[in-house]
């Protein structure tokens, strides 16, 4: 875990929170953090009164085990209000809604069918779980896992593969910023929502996520565009 900014001032309360790093969620901006729930919860801090203290996790302390010895108040970074995530973590009220997308290399016309195409996935993560199982029902589906975003999006530029599977927010960002088309039919929609650790003040982030509930879409469309 690393701190990466935040200041306490003299009577001030601090919003702890860990951000799980990928765009357009929480992302580095040359040497400043940016990104749509960065910048949802510095609103939500200010609405509580609080300052905003930033921690950078990586995507394996999403862990029941980890985060409890962790000392913070939220986690952060597109998490998906899956059932079964809802049955191990205390969310928040969702904030948004995304989903899983393909995402289809420059050129490309498809008809749906994901044996006629060639697949890069990012290994250990929800698409790589969905090739699997598409494999396991008897499809002929192939597909590479590589370890970063990075990775897939320049796969994809060159060509190499046909399509890749993200977070629908993210896809729509890659979209935006690097040419590459999305999917019209979403694999599946999931609202998003932040992990709750600190419980005692619970109530109070979810009024303040209420009280966001028309600012967040423009938050989210200064990153990824409109959103269907």
């Amino acid at each position: 875990m690393i701190l990466v900014a935040g200041t306490s001032i003299l009577f001030g309360e601090m919003l702890k929170v860990g951000f799980l790093l990928g765009s357009p969620y929480a992302f580095w901006q040359i040497s400043n953090l940016t990104g749509i729930d960065y910048e949802i919860l510095n609103k939500v801090a200010f609405k509580m009164g609080y300052q905003l203290e930033m921690y950078v996790l990586p995507f394996t302390s999403l862990d029941p085990v980890i985060l409890n010895k962790l000392d913070l108040d939220i986690i952060a970074g597109g998490i998906h209000m899956t059932q079964e995530r809802q049955k191990t973590y205390n969310f928040s009220i969702p904030y948004a809604q995304s989903g899983l997308a393909i995402v289809l290399r420059k050129g490309l016309s498809w008809n749906g069918d994901v044996e006629k195409l060639e697949f890069v996935v990012k290994q250990g993560a929800t698409g790589q779980k969905i090739v699997e199982q598409w494999i396991s029902e008897g499809k002929k589906v192939k597909y590479s896992a590589f370890v970063s975003n990075e990775e897939i999006i320049t796969d994809l530029i060159l060509k190499r593969y046909d399509a890749a599977l993200f977070d629908y927010l993210n896809a729509l960002y890659i979209s935006r910023n690097y040419g590459l088309s999305v999917y019209k039919d979403l694999i599946y929609k999931d609202d998003l929502g932040y992990i709750i650790l600190n419980k005692q003040i619970e109530q109070e982030i979810n009024e303040a996520i209420r009280d966001l509930k028309n600012e967040i879409p423009t938050i989210i469309s200064k990153y990824v565009g409109k959103v269907n």
